[in-house]
């Protein structure tokens, strides 16, 4: 099938996804997945360029199930142990898991007293971190397979993202918060800075930059905030105020926010009602710096935060299902994601969904997708 119309895993997932992760490897585009089932999948996904260099140019994509295993409880996150076929997963019931996909072995290593809602690999120094609704971001030393050291925050983790030595940490009640994981080689594990969020509702998702020099933020009210932090042992100051991060200095002359992932029901009646929807998930594209957002009401975004523009832009063309995932393969050229409801509406409205609208999508980039 062609990206113009976009490809769909065909294998029927029992529930919502929650991750996805395509693994970092150049040869290779194995994408994990892991939700509400408590199963991760690993599906290979190959695909064949046609008409390259001209501007119809799409590619013909297919995938088959490479791996499966049931976890104990749903699956909040998942990382790849670099380009290995080991990965860790973050569960509902608070454990940090292991997976050899050779091996077909799964193995606890830690453990939240509350859900693990993060997971993340960080080649640099071989290190797992891990964060959860406990608000503990564990530190977990791979070669000893032990945790090194930990931050205890006053509030729920709901989101973290690592590039570079920049770990930023979303927690509730709009607090944010991120770490110059540098430090760790002087066995200095705390914060740079707690602050709170500029964006007025609730965080639900961040992500580095590829460069490791800002982040982007999504809230539950169809907003993002970008934020630029060059200088990671140079933290700005915070407003005594409103405890935000103070005005545009060297390091945030380039902050910005925009609205998206908002509906007008009469474009044409500028009293119209507008349908706002949450922010499900950010991810940038490390080969063209872009990155994409997905969101409840079942669209995906691709941006260029560089030029404040919006690339491309689709629904999930599953009459607006919310999309709760999504993320690049290494070449940048493969957009995944996935849709499922995200009780975004709550209990009652799960009514209006069933195991046919859990899909994993995959979207072909053509140059003109990836940066303007």
């Amino acid at each position: 099938m062609s990206s113009s119309q976009d490809y769909f895993i065909p294998q029927p997932i029992d529930d919502t996804i929650q991750c996805l992760k395509f693994i970092p490897a150049s040869n290779l585009n194995y994408l994990a997945t892991g939700g509400w089932d408590s199963k991760l999948r690993v599906f290979n996904i190959n695909y064949n360029v046609i008409n390259q260099n001209l501007p119809t140019e799409d590619a013909q994509i297919t995938s088959n199930l490479e791996f499966g295993h049931q976890h104990n409880s749903q699956i909040f996150s998942l990382s790849w142990e670099g380009n290995t076929g080991r990965i860790f997963t973050g569960c509902a019931d608070g454990s940090v898991n292991y997976l050899d996909m050779q091996k077909n072995s799964l193995s606890t290593i830690g453990r939240h007293k509350n859900p693990c809602k993060e997971v993340i690999y960080y080649q640099n120094y071989n290190i797992l971190i891990s964060g959860g609704y406990d608000g503990v971001v564990k530190i977990f030393d791979l070669r000893s397979g032990n945790e090194v050291c930990n931050y205890q925050f006053e509030n729920k983790i709901y989101t973290m993202s690592c590039e570079k030595d920049l770990l930023v940490v979303g927690l509730s009640e709009l607090k944010m918060a991120y770490f110059n994981l540098a430090k760790l080689q002087n066995k200095i594990f705390k914060p740079e800075l707690i602050f709170n969020s500029h964006l007025k509702f609730q965080t639900r998702k961040v992500a580095v930059f590829p460069d490791g020099k800002g982040f982007a933020e999504g809230s539950i009210e169809g907003r993002v905030a970008i934020k630029n932090i060059r200088d990671l042992n140079n933290p700005p100051q915070i407003n005594k105020d409103n405890g935000t991060i103070m005005g545009k200095d060297e390091q945030g002359k380039d902050d910005f926010a925009f609205r998206c992932h908002r509906e007008t029901k009469d474009s044409n009646n500028p009293n119209s009602v507008v349908y706002v929807y949450s922010v499900n998930d950010i991810a940038f594209n490390k080969v063209y710096g872009t990155f994409c957002t997905v969101g409840s009401d079942g669209v995906y975004s691709i941006w260029d935060k560089a030029k404040r523009s919006r690339l491309f832009e689709r629904t999930d063309g599953n009459d607006k299902i919310p999309l709760t995932a999504c993320d690049y393969n290494y070449s940048g050229n493969l957009l995944a994601f996935a849709s499922g409801y995200d009780w975004s509406r709550g209990a009652e409205a799960a009514k209006e969904y069933n195991a046919s609208n859990n899909k994993i999508g995959i979207h072909y980039l053509p140059p003109k997708q990836r940066k303007n």
